[in-house]
């Protein structure tokens, strides 16, 4: 099982958060609301993954925190950042995500930069297929003329029309297409 630690500097990223940590099939083993309250926390236990909302008042101790993550190489640190920050992390078990929180982008870089973390969890894993096939279900669409938002659209109204996922949407426009 994913275990998983949330630090949550901006409460209003809390509920999006936990709601991202349980459709991946995680396990919050603790929330805190400060960094430095953090590192204790990963003494006491293994995790296997900590979300942090980086508020940018405290980017200035960005390098800080990236030398304390430096020393837990088997959890994976994903920050979540303001947009138009730029980060670079030469540690390994860093990624930085930018707001506002969503699960495709964020599934899609774990894929290409974490695929250790997928086989930790195996409804991640399943999440970052299912993404796959959204992405392929709409470059599908969009090869018939749609721009992306309209292929977006299209197939999140073919789900809610067939009372269906938007996984299984995307199963049904790629099994139509390889019909073909």
């Amino acid at each position: 099982m994913l275990t998983v630690l949330l630090v949550n500097n901006a409460l209003s990223a809390q509920t999006r958060l936990t709601s991202l940590i349980r459709r991946f099939g995680g396990q919050i083993m603790g929330q805190v609301s400060t960094l430095a309250a953090m590192f204790p926390l990963l003494k006491q236990q293994p995790i296997s993954l900590v979300l942090i909302d980086l508020p940018t008042q405290e980017a200035a101790s960005l390098s800080r925190l990236l030398q304390q993550a430096a020393s837990y190489p088997d959890t994976l640190f994903l920050f979540w950042i303001a947009a138009g920050m730029q980060p670079v992390s030469p540690i390994d078990n860093v990624l930085f995500c930018q707001r506002p929180v969503r699960l495709d982008p964020v599934l899609n870089q774990i894929v290409s930069e974490a695929p250790g973390l997928l086989q930790r969890s195996s409804a991640l894993k399943a999440l970052a297929a299912q993404s796959g096939q959204i992405r392929r279900a709409k470059q599908v669409l969009m090869e018939t003329g749609m721009n992306e938002d309209e292929a977006h659209h299209a197939l999140e109204k073919m789900a809610m029309n067939l009372r269906i996922s938007r996984g299984e949407a995307a199963r049904q426009i790629l099994t139509e297409n390889e019909q073909k």
